[in-house]
């Protein structure tokens, strides 16, 4: 799940953005949480008490109370990692607001091709920094490189099977849905109710079959078919080049 705080004081710019992220994310197998502050004081709370850390936050320069650049120095001093996007009505900045490395510039009013921009290269570089799984099997904790992965299926009494490149296969219990929140979207996609691919290892697609490089089948369910289509589209045009 992405967590992602909108902070502005003109309350209904930011329902606007609300909206035009969720949009965005229609549709695909990111699921999303938004939250809505109308200062910097309020944002800074919520951060400093919160259990689980935004990935993004658009953050207003211009607010009454503390400035937009105030509290991306404070938040910083909280969490180095949160893609901090600035939300301006000017195309001037100082060199202060800088110093917290910020992911974007927006210029505001925010247009949905602006945010979806910003969205594609925010996803990006979330999902780059997710290059591990890591799993408990007995009482070792494992770290798995995602790229070696090739597809994790589940069985019945949650006992799940990852399959490795190198042919080794590992079992142990858990939840899939736990699993697919540590993967990487931009390369795994689920085909089935218990199945989750790696699409580096698609070779072709036949009807309602995958087959994989080492040329195992796999059934694509009618539930997951179109979105699974529309990822692997993505997939190829992004990284193929087609």
């Amino acid at each position: 799940m992405y967590r992602i705080a909108l902070c502005d004081d003109e309350v209904l710019l930011s329902s606007d953005y609300e909206e035009k992220i969720e949009s965005y994310f229609k549709g695909s197998s990111l699921t999303i949480e938004i939250d809505i502050f109308s200062s910097g004081e309020s944002l800074l709370k919520h951060v400093k008490n919160q259990q689980e850390n935004y990935q993004m936050i658009f953050l207003d320069i211009e607010m009454n109370g503390m400035n937009g650049i105030e509290v991306a120095k404070k938040i910083r001093t909280m969490d180095n990692d949160v893609l901090i996007c600035y939300l301006t009505s000017y195309t001037k900045y100082t060199l202060e607001s800088f110093e917290v490395s910020p992911f974007r510039y927006l210029l505001k009013p925010l247009t949905q091709d602006m945010l979806t921009v910003t969205l594609d290269a925010a996803v990006e570089e979330i999902e780059d920094k997710r290059n591990y799984l890591f799993v408990k099997i007995g009482k070792m904790q494992h770290q798995l490189s995602q790229r070696a992965i090739i597809l994790i299926r589940s069985e019945l009494g949650r006992k799940l099977n990852v399959q490795l490149e190198n042919d080794e296969e590992l079992s142990f219990y858990g939840k899939l849905t736990a699993i697919e929140e540590q993967l990487n979207h931009l390369f795994f996609a689920k085909v089935n109710q218990g199945t989750i691919v790696n699409m580096r290892f698609i070779d072709r697609i036949e009807d309602d079959l995958i087959v994989l490089k080492n040329n195992e089948f796999i059934s694509i369910s009618r539930r997951q078919k179109k979105h699974f289509r529309f990822l692997y589209s993505k997939f190829i045009k992004k990284w193929v080049g087609m």
